[in-house]
């Protein structure tokens, strides 16, 4: 009689396998583990520098639509006066006081015609009454800034506010939202009624947390280097009293946990032009050889350490 064998795995074979499989299903959830872990951790650094960027983005838009209000038609006015007085002080037998600059204007009187040409009536023009403008000021320290901005708009319909407001940053003390830990804060202060003190008004709100460095500098007319310090009102030098600059510079550094030595920080720095400064000097003034003086191109240093190829203009460098 002929026994049949019988083939299959022996129990050692079978615990070989059983370990093999182990081993794989082990490596495989640990990859998976670290790949969820590095993806936190990536997600993290990609929020923590869009909340920067975000931040930056506002300061940049507001900086580029800096507001400095000059009154063109008071200047022409003023300009023809004084084209005037010129002309009737080189006529003989001019009109004395004719044409002075801020001189009262007086009253004229305004004839009304019939349908036949006839005069039936006369009345007097009221006199143009004295404008006052409004203050358009630029403050600007190493580590805060004041100034009026456009870059404003109405949320509700037929809201009382003007196309301009005062905004100012400053970096001040601080508790973080989420953690309530005590750090340094970026705030951005709000206000629709413009003043003759841009410092001062409104309602601040916070901008980012976590904020170790805010500084600034600023560049413009008279200036051969960057400046810390920048004023417009009876405060400023020579230079800088009742012009505003050409750029400013910021430099910003966010870390999420600056406690820890070794917590990641992201930094920014920028170079933003205002788009229209409208200086008086600057306003087609030009000199005897008939050439014109402007706000030159904004230039803008490339990033430390960024990749080749990135767009000039500033950018985060971690």
């Amino acid at each position: 009689m002929k026994i049949k064998s019988q083939s299959g795995f022996t129990l050692i074979e079978v615990l070989i396998a059983v370990a093999i499989m182990s081993s794989l299903g082990l490596l495989a959830g640990q990859t998976i583990k670290q790949a969820i872990k590095q993806k936190k951790i990536i997600q993290e650094m990609v929020n923590d520098t869009s909340r920067l960027r975000d931040g930056v983005k506002i300061f940049e838009k507001d900086v580029q639509l800096a507001y400095h209000h000059r009154d063109w038609e008071k200047e022409i006015k003023e300009i023809a006066k004084k084209n005037k007085k010129a002309a009737a002080s080189a006529t003989p037998g001019g009109p004395a006081g004719a044409g002075v600059p801020g001189a009262a204007q007086l009253a004229q009187p305004q004839q009304l015609f019939d349908s036949n040409g006839n005069v039936i009536a006369e009345q007097e023009t009221p006199a143009e009454a004295p404008r006052k403008d409004p203050t358009t000021q630029f403050i600007g320290k190493e580590n805060e800034i004041n100034f009026v901005t456009m870059n404003t708009g109405r949320i509700m319909k037929d809201m009382p506010q003007a196309d301009f407001i005062e905004v100012g940053y400053a970096l001040r003390d601080c508790t973080t939202f989420s953690e309530k830990k005590a750090t340094k804060c970026l705030f951005r202060r709000v206000s629709p009624w413009v003043d003759e003190d841009v410092t001062k008004g409104g309602e601040e709100y916070l901008l980012i947390e976590n904020i170790t460095e805010f500084n600034l500098r600023y560049l413009g007319r008279g200036k051969q280097d960057w400046n810390r310090d920048w004023r417009t009102d009876s405060g400023g030098d020579g230079a800088t009293k009742g012009n505003f600059p050409w750029l400013v510079e910021i430099s910003i550094t966010y870390q999420k946990e600056p406690e820890k030595e070794k917590s990641k920080k992201h930094s920014m720095q920028l170079v933003i032009p205002i788009h229209f400064p409208n200086n008086k000097e600057e306003s087609g003034s030009s000199d005897s050889s008939g050439s014109t003086t402007g706000t030159p191109a904004a230039t803008t240093p490339a990033t430390t350490g960024g990749p080749a190829g990135a767009p000039a203009g500033g950018g985060v460098t971690n």
